[in-house]
């Protein structure tokens, strides 16, 4: 029997799937890079942002009020 031909470096699929998996791990480290790199604006601005809802007073309108 020929053992060389049944070594898994031989396979190219074995080679296809480490590839895809060294390319995964890069790009979910780059992603990670990314995300540390550009941080959410909003958590630094703290409390003094305006609210993105509107008031509860706008369920009433000011016309339909009594005078």
């Amino acid at each position: 029997m020929n053992e060389a031909r049944n070594r898994w470096y031989v396979v190219p699929e074995v080679w296809l799937m480490l590839v895809m998996l060294i390319v995964t791990m890069a790009g979910s480290l780059a992603l990670v890079g990314t995300a540390f790199e550009h941080r959410d604006e909003l958590l630094r601005a703290g409390p003094s942002i305006a609210s993105p809802l509107p008031p509860t007073t706008a369920a009433h309108p000011a016309d339909a009020t009594k005078p």
